[in-house]
């Protein structure tokens, strides 16, 4: 396995209070169980499709290809995509190789029109490829850049333009992102129904624009096949042990915020994509737990603080890279051999990282928090997709225990629908 964990005060079998974390921890691993079981037959049937992309290779033929063909042919990317048609994207891209520039990748994860209307000018459209992905085809978001994006091609260039300089990605029904791209030419690309946004990162959501940085989509699905086989195999995978300390700390603790902190700058879009998919997927029915996310070093400085002194209702994951970086040791004659600097004599950044990671896990252990350490041996293609595969697997495992759907969200569907009556004036 491409990563390990161990956990620090969430249970023990010494006959303190903690007992009855441990059995709840205990009973809810036996649950997973029957949980491995159950997905072992969708999987089978080939009715949760999350679960049988990690085996896939001969789709990911045609999007090299066409990766190959953008390449080609532009110098920039935009992906016009929101939440999870996004998100995914970010976490595989993040580990774009910084000598291979072109194309360069940009993500309209919002609806501030600053950030966009750079994209949209004159002099950069010929060179520009715009990628309209929304599952349905009815995201408000995108279906209102889409928009911009057609008439800034449509002035440029014309009807030829944004064929040319366009593609779509939504389901292959009758849609309104659909009917945009049939109405102009764009070429459409189908996104499976039966893959919820959060769940996209394997599929060509997020291969696609990470094949275009450069991304082994192989070694992605590789990592994230190994994670999964071990899940529906062995009792104590680390996906199920997750779910289940998690679970037991809810049910008998009340720890309600769960945070994700990796000492990984690469990481950091990784946080965000975990925050969507735990929030959306656990809470309901007035049950779940508020993901946090952080990023070490920096949330020593703003959040650690808190953490240490405030409330024990935090269950925390510090995700530690062991590998070592490039840089050149430090040298402290720069600096007059000044004696306050000896500590960084002969050190590379990475060892600072590494000291800092592990004196946070070190310092929140000895104050009794709920911790719990993945460490990573290096982080690669495989390595992100075992992570990645590990966490919809962690939250699938949660949400039963907790006897929620983790699939849909019934909540946000709601807010769209708001949203579109507002913009109507019928709110």
């Amino acid at each position: 396995m491409t990563y390990t964990q161990k956990f620090d005060n969430c249970f023990t079998k010494d006959g303190d209070y903690t007992d009855w974390v441990y059995t709840a921890f205990s009973k809810a691993l036996a649950r997973t169980e029957g949980i491995a079981s159950s997905l072992s037959v969708l999987k089978d049937q080939g009715r949760l499709p999350i679960l049988t992309l990690p085996e896939q290779t001969e789709d990911l033929d045609e999007l090299e290809a066409l990766a190959d063909e953008i390449k080609q042919n532009y110098r920039y990317v935009v992906v016009v995509g929101i939440g999870g048609s996004s998100l995914g994207a970010q976490v595989l891209v993040s580990l774009r190789d910084p000598s291979n520039v072109y194309p360069k990748l940009h993500f309209w994860d919002t609806l501030d029109y600053h950030v966009m209307a750079p994209h949209l000018a004159e002099e950069d459209l010929k060179d520009t490829l715009f990628l309209l992905v929304s599952k349905s085809g009815t995201t408000p978001e995108i279906l209102a850049q889409t928009l911009l994006v057609v008439e800034a091609l449509n002035n440029y260039g014309g009807k030829d333009a944004v064929a040319k300089h366009c593609l779509a990605i939504c389901e292959p029904t009758e849609n309104p992102l659909g009917r945009i791209a049939d109405r102009w030419g764009i070429r459409r690309l189908a996104h499976d129904p039966d893959v919820g946004g959060r769940f996209s990162c394997l599929s060509l959501v997020g291969a696609l624009p990470a094949m275009i940085a450069g991304i082994d989509m192989r070694a992605v699905r590789k990592g994230a096949s190994d994670v999964l086989q071990d899940a529906l195999v062995n009792p104590e995978n680390n996906a199920r042990v997750g779910a289940a300390s998690q679970f037991a700390l809810y049910e008998i603790e009340n720890v309600g915020i769960s945070v994700l902190m990796p000492y990984a700058k690469q990481l950091e879009p990784f946080t965000h994509w975990f925050r969507q998919l735990w929030a959306e997927s656990i809470g309901k029915e007035g049950r779940g737990t508020t993901p946090l996310n952080a990023l070490g070093p920096i949330d020593q400085h703003s959040q650690l603080q808190l953490w240490l002194d405030g409330p024990n209702d935090k269950f925390f994951t510090l995700i530690l890279n062991n590998a070592d970086d490039t840089s050149p040791l430090m040298d402290v004659s720069l600096a007059d051999d000044d004696p306050a600097l000896d500590y960084l004599k002969d050190h590379k950044i990475s060892d600072v990282v590494h000291a800092e990671g592990s004196a946070t896990a070190s310092t929140l252990a000895s104050r009794g928090k709920y911790l719990r350490r993945i460490e990573l041996k290096k982080l690669d293609e495989k390595t992100l997709g075992a992570l990645l595969m590990h966490y919809m697997l962690e939250t699938i495992f949660t949400c039963h225990l907790l006897g929620v759907n983790p699939f849909d969200q019934p909540a946000v569907e709601e807010g769209k629908k708001l949203t579109k009556m507002y913009l109507r004036g019928e709110g």
